[in-house]
C-alpha cells in the first residue's frame, strides 16, 4: 500500500461505500452501528483506505447483517 492509503482524512458516505463496494444505504447502516473503523466528527467520517481494507480482512468468512 502506498503512503496515502494510511492517511486519515474525511470521507463522504458515498466514498466509503465505494471503498466497500456496497450501496450508500447499507454503508450508512454500518456507520451508524459503529462497526466500521471510522471516527465521526460532526457530520464527517474520518478513516483511511488501509483501515477499511484491514476491516475487510479481519472479517473474511463472516457475515455481517443489518
Amino acid at each position: 500500500m502506498s503512503e496515502t492509503d494510511n492517511l486519515f482524512k474525511a470521507y463522504s458516505v458515498q466514498e466509503i461505500a465505494s471503498m466497500l463496494g456496497i450501496g450508500k444505504t447499507k454503508t450508512r447502516e454500518l456507520l451508524d452501528s459503529g462497526i466500521l473503523p471510522v471516527t465521526k466528527v460532526g457530520r464527517q467520517y474520518f478513516t483511511s483506505p488501509a483501515s477499511i481494507q484491514e476491516f475487510l480482512k479481519k472479517n473474511i468468512g463472516k457475515q455481517i447483517f443489518f
